[in-house]
């Protein structure tokens, strides 16, 4: 009797062990796993930073340009304000002291107009800079993951069928982007 008890007790305690090993087999793949997810996070993380980077980089660019524009701007303003002082000075009649002064006016307003210009030209470049940084930033997820369909089809069907496969998804995948940007 006491060879049965051993016996069964001895079953009891493989299975234990067979049971815990399975259990612990079991969560250290989904430790695995896991961490293999965690780790994809940082791609993310990865691809925020360097678009925070181009950002940075095209507003201190183009604030730069503006700063320099107001100076260059002001140096100009101060240099016509002295002529224009020193060509009243010399005028002998208030008739050719205000001749003088309408003769400056168009000058002035070309100046303002052009300066105008030119900070508008600063800021529609950067405009633009920022949108190429925001459109690429929305639409590689959609690309890489045509690229996977279309890989995963063409093992199994023509490459035509990959191709309009890989289109439609990167779409939807587009679109998919697109709309959570405009959500956000």
């Amino acid at each position: 009797m006491r060879k049965q008890i051993e016996k069964a007790l001895s079953k009891v305690a493989d299975t234990a062990r067979t049971g815990v090993n399975t259990a612990v087999d079991a969560t250290q793949d989904r430790v695995g796993q896991a961490g293999k997810v965690v780790a994809q996070g940082k791609k993310p993380v990865q691809k925020v930073s360097k678009a925070g980077l181009a950002v940075n980089a095209i507003t201190f660019r183009m604030s730069k340009e503006l700063i320099e524009l107001q100076s260059k701007t002001t140096q100009d303003s101060i240099d016509n304000v002295a002529k224009r002082l020193r060509d009243a000075s010399r005028a002998e009649s208030l008739r050719e002291l205000l001749n003088q002064q309408r003769s400056i006016l168009p000058g002035t307003a070309s100046f303002y107009v052009e300066n105008a210009k030119s900070a508008f030209s600063i800021v529609r470049g950067a405009a633009s800079e920022l949108g190429s940084v925001v459109t690429s930033f929305g639409k590689t997820p959609a690309t890489k993951k045509a690229k996977t369909v279309a890989k995963k089809v063409a093992r199994k069907k023509p490459v035509r069928k990959a191709k309009a496969k890989a289109k439609t998804v990167a779409k939807k995948v587009s679109s998919a982007v697109a709309d959570a940007g405009q959500a956000s």
